[in-house]
């Protein structure tokens, strides 16, 4: 599980709950320069602000309570897979077929028809994407949830009220 500080803006009904998150997410390599920010992209922070979004959880909470929220890295795996093999994959692979089908076909021009199949496999990974992202959205399993309340400042530990 990816977790980072939030603080509750909104209680919502339903459930749904809304948070500011902290400026930092993911492991500690996050805020330097050579860490990679997965952290941050996937919880939807960025370098020097949060983000708010909302989450959904069954502890009782109030506008200004800080919150530990987290999302099942299972869902950062599945996005990673989404956002980085399958639009190169298409790329790839209509490339192939188009140099193929070229050197059967001995067709003038085939460097320009290698490259439109190229990109044209590339554009239709992207596309797939969007609708990949629409269901992960939509789906329970892979959504951002509350899972206990943040330590005080004075509180050692990891831990804080179970949900």
């Amino acid at each position: 599980m990816i977790e980072t500080e939030a603080v509750v803006t909104e209680v919502g009904a339903g459930g749904g709950i809304e948070v500011q998150s902290a400026a930092a997410a993911g492991c500690g390599q996050c805020s330097t320069s050579g860490g990679c920010g997965g952290g941050r992209t996937i919880l939807g922070t960025r370098p020097g602000g949060g983000c708010r979004m909302r989450v959904h959880g069954d502890l009782a909470v109030r506008p200004g309570d800080r919150v530990v929220i987290g999302l099942p890295e299972s869902g950062y795996l599945r996005a990673s897979v989404a956002l980085y093999l399958v639009p190169l994959g298409g790329m790839f692979a209509a490339a192939s077929v188009a140099e193929w089908l070229v050197g059967r076909l001995g067709l003038a021009a085939g460097d320009v028809l290698i490259l439109v199949a190229g990109l044209s496999g590339l554009a239709a990974g992207f596309l797939w994407q969007r609708g990949f992202n629409r269901r992960m959205a939509a789906d329970p399993r892979f959504q951002a949830r509350l899972l206990r309340r943040a330590p005080l400042d004075g509180e050692g530990g990891a831990g804080g009220e179970a949900a």
